[in-house]
C-alpha cells in the first residue's frame, strides 16, 4: 500500500499524458474520436462530483484529472479536425447510448448504482475510439494510455480501503485504458509487418524498389 501522497504522483502522470497527447493532436499527428474524449470527460466530472459528495478521500482528485485533460483535447479535436467522418452514425449511437448512461446515473439515488451507470456511460463512450484504435491505429497515440494505466495502478495502491465506490471507477479506467493501449500496439506492428513483407514487391517503372506506402488513409470512421 501507497502514502496517501501518492495520489498527486497519479495525478501528475496522468496530466502528463493528456498533455502529451494534447501536443499530438496540435501537430497533427493523432486524430482523435471527439465523441469518446467528451464522454471521457463528462463521466469523469461526474464521478469527481460524485466522490466529493461521498468524502471518498483524496482518490477523487485523480477523478478530477481524468475530466479536465479528455475536456481539452475534445476541444483540440474538434478546432484541429473537425471533419464530419467523425459523427458517423455508429459514433453517433455509442455517443446517445453514452448519454442515456449518464441520465440513469443521475437518476439513481444509491451511490453504487451510480458508479455502475457512469462506467457503463464510459464504455459506450470508448466503443468508438477501441473500433478506431482496431482498424486505424496510426491515428492514435499509445503513450499516454500508457501513462494512464501507470496513473490508476497508483491510484488504486493508494486505497486504504477497497469499497465500491472508492475503487471501482478507477479499476475501471485501468482497463479501458489498457485494452485500447495494447490494440493500438497490437494493431500498429501487424501493418508495420504487413508494409515490410509488402513493399519489397512494389517496383517503380525503371525496375527498381519503390518506396513504402501506407495502407490507409488519414481518414477513419
Amino acid at each position: 500500500m501507497l502514502p496517501v501522497w501518492c495520489v498527486f504522483i497519479a495525478i501528475s502522470v496522468r496530466l502528463l499524458g493528456s498533455a502529451s497527447y494534447f501536443k499530438s493532436v496540435l501537430r497533427g499527428k493523432t486524430q482523435p474520436n471527439p465523441i469518446t474524449w467528451f464522454i471521457w470527460s463528462l463521466t469523469a466530472l461526474v464521478a469527481f462530483f460524485a466522490q466529493l459528495h461521498a468524502r471518498v478521500g483524496f482518490s477523487m482528485y485523480t477523478t478530477l484529472a481524468l475530466g479536465l485533460g479528455p475536456l481539452i483535447i475534445c476541444i483540440a479535436a474538434l478546432i484541429k479536425h473537425p471533419a464530419a467522418s467523425h459523427f458517423t452514425p455508429f459514433n453517433i449511437t455509442c455517443g446517445v447510448l453514452a448519454l442515456v448512461g449518464v441520465a440513469l446515473w443521475q437518476a439513481t439515488a444509491n451511490g453504487n448504482l451510480a458508479i455502475v451507470f457512469s462506467i457503463l456511460a464510459d464504455t459506450f463512450g470508448s466503443i468508438p475510439t477501441v473500433h478506431k484504435s482496431y482498424h486505424h491505429p496510426h491515428t492514435e497515440y499509445a503513450l499516454p494510455y500508457a501513462l494512464s494505466v501507470c496513473s490508476m495502478v497508483i491510484t488504486l495502491a493508494t486505497l486504504r480501503q477497497w469499497y465500491f465506490l472508492g475503487y471501482a471507477y478507477p479499476l475501471y479506467i485501468f482497463t479501458i485504458n489498457l485494452t485500447i493501449f495494447s490494440i493500438i500496439m497490437w494493431r500498429g506492428s501487424l501493418q508495420k509487418r504487413s508494409r515490410r513483407v509488402k513493399a519489397p514487391h512494389l517496383k517503380n517503372k525503371d525496375g527498381r524498389p519503390a518506396r513504402p506506402y501506407r495502407l490507409h488513409s488519414n481518414r477513419f470512421k
